[in-house]
């Protein structure tokens, strides 16, 4: 079988270079994201306003559907937060009348009273 081969001078291709080839052949849609794309997306993510915008964007209209689809779970993530802090502020003001509040206050101020003393 080996002499055919040497005859036949067929190449061998390593996995990789098949998956890519195969990738390339998909339309951009499609194309799987590499583990450092994964990386730094969720790198660019975490960061507070900018990042949760280009979250926001991707996660409604990106192109690739494996990027709108890893950006769907923080969105959902960061929503779910969002309306849970609401709830609580709402609970705590009209049953609580104020009492977290109070205390979350009390507890900045604590914070910065001892920033302060150690500067």
């Amino acid at each position: 079988m080996k002499k055919i081969m040497k005859k036949m001078k067929v190449k061998k291709i390593s996995k990789r270079k098949q998956i890519r080839k195969i990738e390339k052949q998909l339309p951009k849609a499609y194309r799987p994201i590499s583990g450092w794309g994964y990386f730094w997306r969720t790198v660019l993510y975490s960061i507070p306003v900018l990042g949760w915008l280009i979250l926001f964007f991707n996660a409604i209209g990106a192109k690739n559907r494996n990027v709108r689809y890893f950006a769907r779970t923080p969105f959902c993530a960061l929503l779910l937060a969002l309306i849970l802090t609401v709830v609580a502020v709402v609970v705590d003001l009209l049953l609580l009348k104020g009492a977290m509040l109070a205390w979350v206050k009390e507890l900045i101020a604590d914070l910065v009273a001892a920033a302060n003393a150690t500067v």
